[in-house]
């Protein structure tokens, strides 16, 4: 065998085995921290006193558990669900009551819609920072509501539609002055009314723990908090009228001692009590487009209270004025073809 030429053949091979290991990508070193799943409300926790805890878990199909430290640099913004990595350190000189671990957000891995989100709900008064200081509970029966999408804010304040502006920046919220229609209620509904527009200009940032929403003031104070609405439909409900356009450019709301329902049929059939009378017909929806009559009525006559009859007389008559209808939470509001209220109604407590 020719020595120089075995030389050669090895060199070549010795070379082309450093070329396919260059070639060959060296496997990806293991990505550093912890990987975390945050949840996208959060609940009521005790730490030191009473507080707020992200709820975490560590793989997906684990539940969700407390989690009682702030995480350093992660912006949390209730409704969605995080992927987070993590870096978990020990702390040195652990002060009384603090953790023994830093937790401090290396990157967030993902981030999707989940849960119930300020801007995709619409919500229902359940408590208020009264005037006297303490948080009450909605006055019985009065409907309070509110629904924010595509920069304003919207709802019913008790007596009254109101609207105006709102930004959500994360987990902070800024409603602007707002605007509302001019009916009166009783003083204990009016004097919640004025304290719920208050209060929502007040209100800086927020949180959802569990399925309920918390405005705060500046001072982390919690002045309203607020629970999904129920939406109902127009259907299968006993709407009982609160105000009555009075055809002189008004709504006047509903004399005391006196009640108008209306109950909306699935078989296209509109029925209930102007009053005084009974009446029934039939109606055609599509949409948001609402059209009404011809209606017909019962024959009596009362004059308890004073000035029934001419109330039923009006109801009757907006009814054949309506062309469309919105419904906002247990709200039912039907409307000319030009906007202008013709009644209003809230859903009948059922006993």
């Amino acid at each position: 065998m020719n020595l120089k030429n075995t030389a050669g053949v090895v060199g070549c091979f010795c070379a082309a085995l450093l070329l396919v290991a260059c070639k060959t990508p060296a496997p990806p070193a293991e990505a550093e921290g912890t990987i975390l799943y945050v949840g996208p409300a959060m609940a009521d926790c005790v730490g030191v006193g009473p507080m707020t805890c992200l709820l975490v878990k560590d793989a997906h199909g684990d539940d969700y558990r407390m989690f009682y430290d702030p995480i350093e640099g992660f912006d949390y913004i209730p409704g969605y669900e995080y992927e987070l990595r993590i870096e978990v350190t020990k702390r040195e000189n652990v002060p009384a009551d603090a953790s023994a671990l830093v937790y401090t957000l290396i990157e967030v891995v993902g981030k999707k819609k989940a849960g119930l989100a300020i801007d995709s709900t619409a919500w229902e008064l359940s408590s208020y920072l009264s005037v006297s200081g303490t948080m009450d509970p909605r006055v019985e029966k009065s409907i309070v509501n509110m629904k924010i999408a595509d920069g304003k804010v919207t709802g019913n304040a008790g007596a009254n539609r109101f609207f105006g502006g709102c930004e959500v920046d994360g987990s902070s919220v800024r409603i602007s002055a707002t605007g509302s229609t001019m009916m009166m209620g009783t003083p204990e509904v009016m004097a919640q009314e004025n304290q719920f527009l208050k209060l929502l200009q007040d209100s800086v940032d927020y949180l959802i723990v569990g399925e309920e929403l918390r405005l705060r003031t500046g001072d982390g104070k919690v002045v309203l908090t607020l629970v999904p609405a129920i939406e109902l439909g127009l259907t299968a409900n006993v709407w009982q009228a609160t105000g009555v356009n009075n055809g002189k450019g008004g709504v006047a709301s509903i004399l005391a001692g006196s009640e108008i329902t209306a109950v909306f049929d699935a078989d296209g059939t509109l029925s209930g009590n102007a009053g005084c009378n009974d009446y029934s017909g039939k109606y055609e929806e599509e949409g948001e487009m609402l059209k009404i009559g011809p209606v017909g009525q019962t024959r009596k006559l009362s004059n308890h209270p004073e000035g029934i009859m001419e109330q039923e007389a009006n109801y009757l008559q907006a009814l054949e004025q309506v062309s469309k209808y919105r419904i906002d939470g247990k709200v039912l509001e039907l409307r000319s073809e030009r906007g202008s209220l013709q009644v209003s109604f809230i859903q009948q407590e059922q006993e």
